[in-house]
């Protein structure tokens, strides 16, 4: 039997089954809690177009908080560290797990989150 993930088992928030198109050439699953977005999937489906890099920007205009957790792609973490985001330790409450973040914060909710 392949491994499994614990953060997977009976977690409806983490099923790969229901990935959308998010963006032009990336498909993924986000979260979304007010002005707050949580993205655990996402593919990008043709590289070096700049795709991924457009989306997440596209994001910093709509959302206060960006989380990414569980980055394995080392591009996308370098992606995600250029555009300003944080890496830590955090607990998801969705996920049901402490794990490894990239987390952006807009500047002007960092104060009323610290």
């Amino acid at each position: 039997m392949p491994h499994m993930n614990p953060i997977a088992f009976d977690n409806p928030y983490f099923s790969m089954s229901i990935e959308h198109r998010l963006y032009r050439g990336i498909t993924g699953y986000t979260i979304e809690k007010g002005r707050e977005i949580i993205i655990p999937v996402i593919h990008s489906h043709i590289e070096g177009k700049g795709y991924a890099g457009q989306y997440i920007d596209s994001l910093k205009e709509k959302y206060d908080i960006i989380t990414f957790p569980n980055v394995l792609n080392s591009k996308l973490a370098g992606m995600l560290e250029r555009r300003g985001f944080q890496f830590s330790v955090e607990y998801i409450p969705e996920l049901r797990s402490h794990t490894d973040v990239y987390k952006w914060v807009r500047d002007d909710k960092k104060e009323r989150t610290a």
